[in-house]
């Protein structure tokens, strides 16, 4: 079982736990060069004054294991109530927790979160060529390609292409 809730900051030890160790090209790619690497304490604190104490158009989450235990963050932003469309970002899952069908029950509360309580019709995510697990994770709950990206990210004279997914409520 996956509950979610709303991000704290006692989560960033966490989230900063989970990337200790991490090469720099998966770093880059999960943060989309927001971050600067290697993760700190100080980024994430900033993270969580600057963006989630203000913004009114995004949530940060995170997904609790059956013990109360985070295992999973991700981030609800750019909410369009017109338009009826939100995008998910920084998605992570604890190393530790990988394989065990966390990320598949995150993304699948996630959307449930967005089409019955927030009332989008779409959830839009990005997801990089070279990260094939995630892009079956996603598909598994309900997302499509819809574009792919041939320059979505260029770090360190770098190109990384990724696929632009939508999920749609079918109600």
């Amino acid at each position: 079982m996956i509950r979610l809730r709303p991000y704290k900051p006692s989560d960033a030890w966490k989230v900063l736990e989970w990337w200790d160790g991490a090469d720099e090209e998966t770093f880059v790619k999960w943060s989309c060069g927001k971050f600067e690497y290697p993760l700190t304490i100080e980024q994430l604190d900033g993270y969580f004054s600057q963006w989630c104490l203000k913004e009114k158009s995004g949530w940060l989450m995170t997904a609790l294991d059956e013990s109360g235990s985070p295992v999973g963050h991700f981030i609800m932003r750019l909410a369009d109530f017109k338009a009826g469309s939100i995008r998910m970002g920084f998605i992570v899952v604890d190393p530790a927790a990988r394989g065990k069908g966390y990320g598949k029950k995150m993304i699948a509360k996630a959307l449930t979160y967005a089409f019955d309580v927030l009332g989008m019709r779409i959830v839009t995510l990005g997801v990089f060529e070279n990260n094939p697990q995630a892009k079956a994770c996603y598909e598994a709950v309900g997302f499509k390609a819809k574009e792919y990206v041939p320059d979505y990210l260029i770090y360190k004279d770098v190109t990384y292409p990724a696929y632009e997914m939508e999920a749609v409520c079918h109600e």
